[in-house]
């Protein structure tokens, strides 16, 4: 790990924020819904040395994995706040404070959790996340000082090819750890076969959509709109042709399809392979269509100003249909004040504790990813506009995104069925920003023109960032 911690650039000082912000996540994350009861100081002690080792069976094993993977980014996060651009004394000395640190954050949060009657207390869960934090340091050492050259070179990636390319496999690894939540992995015939029996495989195309047409269609338009972003960003690489991420799209979607087989509580579905392909479709359609703009003597698409603006509020139109289904509205008074009094007494992420941590996971994706096209979609309309509008257009496209989340969690307060969060606006409002924050950047990055032999900006941009950095530090040596 040789890079200078105070050279401009340096990503320690987001690994900091990053580890200071998922710390405070784990710790409150823990202890929601904070209901706390008060026990004298001797029965929690004895309580605590009594605590069970559980069996694990197959409906807790997602609990074992999703505290094991808890600590993970704990520790990993730490190890490059603390040892990043540091020597490897440094590092191993960190490693030995960091993991038993984990360890004993561990056993104070198992601890805490018994003046908190609605969290279950087990060894179990110390064992996985003391492991967790072990896991963490160590995958720091195998790929910490990567990480650190990838965060080092956005700043250096100054095409939107080569900023496409990057998006794409950050959205793939998203993607990637979605299919495979909520890690109730397993390998045995007899659990695959009882999956079977469960229904959870199902090998006739479009044989089990819900009877209601309306969920039906949505199940089937969102399946497919997942894999579009992947095949867009694919595709404005510029150095892959229609056909080829086509075929990679596809060739994905495949691969997660049958690692879904091996998650228990996952349903696989051969209909998920014909809406990935009807989403890959118009992914590599778009991406064609935008990578008019990249190519040398390219022509500007013949698009009205005034189109990303109609799509954005055709957009919100859409959040409505999907948060707001089936419609089920009731506007009486007494039932409006009890539910905005459960609302607003309720504590952040209060509403996410209840369920499994896959519905959790689900939920806040759902909040988040639906939300991050309609920022796009109004940071392109932005983009199309007069300089001298532009920061009056941001502001304001910032206030529509508030107030688009802020309609639709309203509305769900009216669905006896719904259960919004008081998070949900904030998770919402990031969902759009961040969208907004990606395309205005993408918009920013020049079209320059393709090097010859079919290499990316992405390859030939980093080999440049790394020849500088290599020759930077020589000098300094010398």
């Amino acid at each position: 790990m040789s890079h200078e911690v105070g050279m401009p650039g340096s990503p320690r000082s987001l690994l900091w924020l990053a580890a200071l912000v998922y710390t405070a996540f784990v710790i409150y994350g823990s202890l929601v819904p904070l209901e706390f009861r008060a026990m004298p100081w001797n029965e929690a002690v004895a309580k605590f040395g009594s605590m069970p080792f559980l069996k694990l069976g197959i409906g807790s094993r997602a609990d074992w994995m999703a505290n094991l993977l808890l600590f993970i980014p704990l520790t990993y996060l730490w190890m490059g706040a603390l040892t990043a651009g540091g020597s490897r004394l440094w590092g191993g000395l960190a490693t030995l404070v960091l993991v038993p640190v984990a360890a004993l954050l561990s056993l104070g949060i198992e601890f805490t959790q018994l003046f908190f009657p609605q969290r279950t207390v087990s060894q179990n869960d110390i064992l996985a996340e003391a492991l967790g934090g072990l896991i963490g340091a160590l995958a720091w050492w195998a790929t910490g000082s990567r990480l650190v050259d990838w965060l080092l070179s956005w700043q250096h990636t100054h095409a939107r090819a080569a900023l496409a390319e990057r998006l794409a496999w950050i959205y793939l690894a998203g993607v990637l750890v979605y299919n495979i939540l909520p890690l109730d992995l397993t390998i045995s015939a007899i659990e695959i076969f009882h999956k079977w029996r469960e229904g959870k495989l199902n090998l006739i195309p479009f044989g089990r959509l819900p009877d209601d047409a309306a969920y039906a269609l949505y199940e089937v338009a969102t399946d497919a709109l997942i894999w579009s972003p992947l095949a867009l960003l694919w595709r404005l690489d510029g150095t892959r042709n229609a056909w080829r991420v086509w075929g990679m799209t596809m060739a994905t979607a495949v691969g997660l399809e049958a690692m879904q087989l091996f998650v228990y509580s996952r349903i696989s579905d051969v209909t998920d392979l014909f809406t990935a392909a009807a989403g890959a479709a118009l992914g590599v359609w778009l991406g064609g269509r935008l990578a008019v703009r990249e190519a040398p003597g390219g022509q500007a698409l013949p698009w009205s100003a005034s189109l990303p603006l109609v799509m954005a509020i055709g957009w919100m139109a859409l959040l409505l249909f999907v948060f707001w289904y089936p419609f089920d509205f009731r506007t009486d008074g007494a039932f409006l004040r009890e539910r905005l009094h459960n609302f607003l007494g309720r504590v952040p992420f209060e509403a996410y504790y209840y369920g499994t941590e896959f519905r959790a996971a689900t939920e806040l994706l759902h909040k988040v990813l639906f939300f991050i096209p309609l920022g796009a979609l109004l940071a392109w309309f932005v983009s199309r506009l007069r300089w001298t509008w532009r920061g009056y257009a941001t502001f304001l496209s910032l206030l529509l995104i508030a107030f688009a989340a802020l309609i639709v969690v309203v509305g769900r307060l009216a669905q006896p069925e719904k259960n919004p969060d008081s998070m949900d606006i904030v998770l919402q409002w990031l969902g759009g920003a961040m969208g907004f924050v990606a395309i205005r950047v993408f918009f920013s990055r020049k079209m320059l023109p393709r090097h010859s032999g079919g290499t990316s900006f992405l390859h030939n941009e980093n080999r440049h960032a790394h020849k500088r950095r290599r020759t930077s530090s020589r000098g300094e040596g010398e």
